[in-house]
């Protein structure tokens, strides 16, 4: 009779626990960041909700692990317009002020290579950035474009680091 009621108990947890477990997945704000999280969920990426941040873009992060870079994280932000979602990966390289003229001369040779990212120098840490910025036409397909654009950021930042690791301090 004992064994009964704790499997009687067992049950009833594992049964609440289960009907309260979609209340702990991620609810995007946005319709855009919602697609774009289906759309990640569809393909069984991971992925980290960091919600609205202070300039009212939701954020995600996505990180993969490159050919050349160990890994690769990449910030989405989606617009509260919701007509635009960018994409960072900060610090692809820091390098050495020294090293300013051959980097910035790398840089513009990258982006003269690459027609969808944009390789930038940051002279206040001495880094290198990707970004990507696209626009969104509409909500229920921005997951995929989006999801388009993250394989292209992700691929072109490990290319680039890639070119760019002699410079790497």
């Amino acid at each position: 009779m004992k064994n009964r009621k704790w499997l009687v108990l067992l049950l009833t947890v594992v049964l609440m626990f289960s009907l309260s477990a979609p209340a702990l997945a991620v609810k995007a704000q946005y319709p855009t960041t919602a697609s774009f999280l289906e759309y990640l969920d569809s393909k069984d990426m991971k992925y980290k909700y960091l919600g609205v941040d202070q300039d009212d873009d939701e954020e995600v992060t996505v990180s993969f692990e490159g050919d050349y870079m160990d890994t690769i994280k990449v910030e989405v932000f989606f617009d509260e317009d919701l007509d635009v979602v960018s994409m960072r990966v900060w610090d692809v390289i820091a390098f050495k002020e020294e090293d300013f003229f051959d980097v910035l001369k790398t840089v513009n040779e990258l982006n003269d290579q690459y027609k969808f990212i944009n390789f930038t120098v940051d002279t206040d840490d001495w880094t290198v950035t990707a970004s990507l910025d696209a626009p969104l036409r509409d909500c229920e397909e921005a997951g995929e474009i989006a999801f388009d654009g993250l394989y292209y950021i992700m691929m072109i930042a490990d290319e680039g680091y890639d070119v760019l690791a002699k410079f790497a301090s």
